[in-house]
């Protein structure tokens, strides 16, 4: 199987398109016109992705040369962390903080993570949390003096809000807070719980230990 290339349960191909910045570049975009003028279903995920449907397996391996050629970001391993990201800074008015480059920095820093169970990213540029990081697994939510971290939480069917863990001041102490918080999981997590149930209990203050954040 050609890497980036996902089976799909109608016998089609589909191409998962990754945008570490939250943004797409124009080229980008004039190969996904052109893909859908031949028939391609493109579909924006609510994980702030991009797939391409409904392809041949042949028109999906010239569809992935293209899209590379143009800079596209192909999704291949499945382990990457492409955070949830708002659009922040300058450009919304709420906002407290920018986002883009925080999320690039952490798509950047964990390529290729192998992990006890799916943990999910967000990055929000204020309290609001448009794009829910603070219900997610690991959460940063835009403050004046930083990024409020919030850790275990979750949609799904039964959603639950993350728990307040630190404030960090800026990009760099937030990718070395995940780090800590992606070690912690792999050290003690377990095969299909996420990382909120590793945290029910006493596990927040296991974390707070873990990271240095208490005593």
């Amino acid at each position: 199987m050609t890497p980036g290339l996902i089976p799909q349960k109608d016998g089609s191909f589909a191409i998962s398109i990754e945008l570490p910045g939250t943004v797409v570049a124009a080229q980008v975009l004039s190969v996904l016109a052109e893909l859908a003028a031949q028939g391609a279903v493109v579909h924006p995920t609510t994980a702030q992705k991009i797939m391409v449907l409904g392809l041949s397996e042949e028109a999906a391996k010239a569809a992935l040369e293209k899209l590379e050629a143009a800079g596209a970001m192909i999704r291949k391993s499945g382990k990457s962390l492409q955070p949830r990201t708002c659009v922040g800074l300058p450009y919304c008015k709420i906002a407290l903080k920018e986002t883009f480059s925080l999320s690039r920095a952490i798509y950047e820093a964990f390529p290729n993570e192998e992990l006890p169970h799916k943990l999910k990213v967000a990055i929000s540029g204020c309290p609001a949390c448009c794009s829910w990081a603070n219900m997610i697994d690991l959460g940063f939510v835009g403050a004046r003096e930083g990024f409020k971290v919030y850790v275990g939480g979750k949609g799904g069917y039964q959603p639950k809000a993350g728990a307040y863990l630190t404030l960090v001041s800026g990009e760099d102490e937030a990718v070395s807070l995940m780090r800590g918080v992606l070690a912690f999981f792999k050290e003690r997590g377990q095969k299909k719980k996420r990382l909120g149930a590793l945290l029910e209990g006493e596990g927040l203050a296991d974390l707070k230990k873990f990271l240095g954040l208490e005593g």
